[in-house]
């Protein structure tokens, strides 16, 4: 016979009851407010994020992919299948490939389809759905518009095009006048050397813009180095020479110290890499600090050897007493990045990084109203060349 609860029993159950409920009230109250926020954040955001079938029916979609791709709700929920909105059907099946295959992708770049027929740049970032078995039973993904920056890049590149097809025009006809001066026998010794100068330079800017083409490779990784020794000391001549005019304006003095003693240049000082390259990312390097000096000030330029992680690599400083504005710190050394300077690029900074990280070294820098900035650059040393030629790192 089954005994009867007691009086206490009972209450202390009806006890537990209510916590239960209070515990499950309070599950639910977390669980609609977490929806909440789900739908706050889905249905407000900037970004165009949708939810998809395992078979691609747009199941639940945001303001702002409607507004992105023009559609009404009514004719893209169970009815618009998120393979029309694609350009290209194989980016498609590339892009679900991928994230079966991973579970999700990011910032996989994608040509989309408006309902007006304009064609779209985007970024799309997705995830699988899965059940509790782990089976895929849909997608969701997330939408950004990069027509405009797309658009953006296409004119620098046309324009960079055009200034290296506009700039070389000029510097052959200044090589070749200077080299048919230089067949006369009507110049003084000093008219013949100022002219070789102007010929050497000419040439030597010519090569510094065929290069430029090597850049967007180095941007790849794809760029293959081909080092071989330089005299550095040899290289900052050529560099102040080509930058002569400037200083002279700004009334600038560069000092330059080998070990932490004064040299004038002709001490020699080997170093291994590709000399343009090289020659690019100095005279970048150099022109920036020039113009980030105060008028009339020096800039010091010393170089010396460090070890970092067991390697031993060439250290160049760069210092300056000019500040790196606040508002470029962050981004000194990506594209485009420039603050009060006229007619300036941003390139030369991200352009040095670049050479120098090809090289397998780098730059960084620091910056301070009381020691100016120091900017310094760390190349690899290689060891003597081995038996079939070819250089080492130490």
């Amino acid at each position: 016979m089954t005994k009867k609860p007691t009086y206490q029993e009972l209450e202390q159950s009806i006890k537990e009851l209510k916590r239960e409920v209070v515990e499950l009230k309070r599950v639910e109250k977390t669980i609609r407010e977490d929806e909440e926020k789900y739908h706050t954040l889905f249905h407000e955001s900037r970004d165009a994020i949708y939810i998809t079938s395992r078979m691609g029916k747009f199941l639940d979609i945001n303001r702002a992919l409607l507004e992105l791709f023009g559609y009404s709700r009514e004719e893209m929920i169970d009815k618009l299948n998120v393979c029309e909105i694609y350009v290209n059907h194989s980016d498609r099946d590339t892009f679900q490939q991928e994230i079966e295959k991973k579970g999700s992708v990011r910032d996989y770049e994608v040509k989309f389809l408006k309902k007006n027929g304009i064609e779209i740049d985007c970024l799309l970032t997705g995830t699988v759905r899965r059940s509790n078995e782990g089976t895929i039973f849909g997608y969701q993904g997330i939408i950004r518009d990069i027509t405009e920056r797309k658009r953006i890049e296409r004119l620098r590149d046309d324009v960079n095009r055009m200034m290296r097809h506009d700039l070389k025009s000029p510097l052959i006809g200044i090589s070749g006048i200077s080299r048919l001066l230089l067949k006369g026998d009507n110049l003084t010794d000093k008219q013949r050397k100022e002219t070789t100068m102007i010929q050497e330079l000419g040439e030597r800017m010519l090569g510094f813009i065929d290069r430029t083409r090597d850049l967007f490779k180095m941007k790849e990784g794809s760029y293959k180095l081909k080092p071989q020794d330089i005299d550095l000391l040899s290289m900052f001549q050529r560099i102040e020479k080509i930058l002569r005019p400037l200083t002279l304006k700004r009334k600038i003095n560069f000092v330059f110290a080998l070990f932490g003693q004064h040299t004038d240049l002709d001490d020699g000082y080997v170093i291994s890499g590709e000399e343009t390259l090289l020659e690019i990312m100095f005279a970048n390097l150099f022109k920036n600090a020039i113009e980030a000096s105060l008028e009339g000030g020096t800039i010091s330029i010393s170089i010396d050897t460090v070890e970092r992680s067991g390697k031993s690599f060439h250290f160049i400083d760069i210092h300056n007493m000019g500040v790196v504005p606040v508002d470029i710190r962050k981004d000194f050394f990506n594209p485009y990045a420039t603050s009060g300077k006229e007619g300036g690029t941003g390139l030369g900074t991200h352009n040095a990084l670049l050479i120098a990280r090809t090289h397998k070294g780098d730059i960084s820098f620091t910056t301070s109203e009381k020691e100016g900035t120091h900017l310094t650059v760390h190349l690899p040393k290689y060891s003597a060349s081995d038996q079939n030629g070819h250089s080492s790192y130490v």
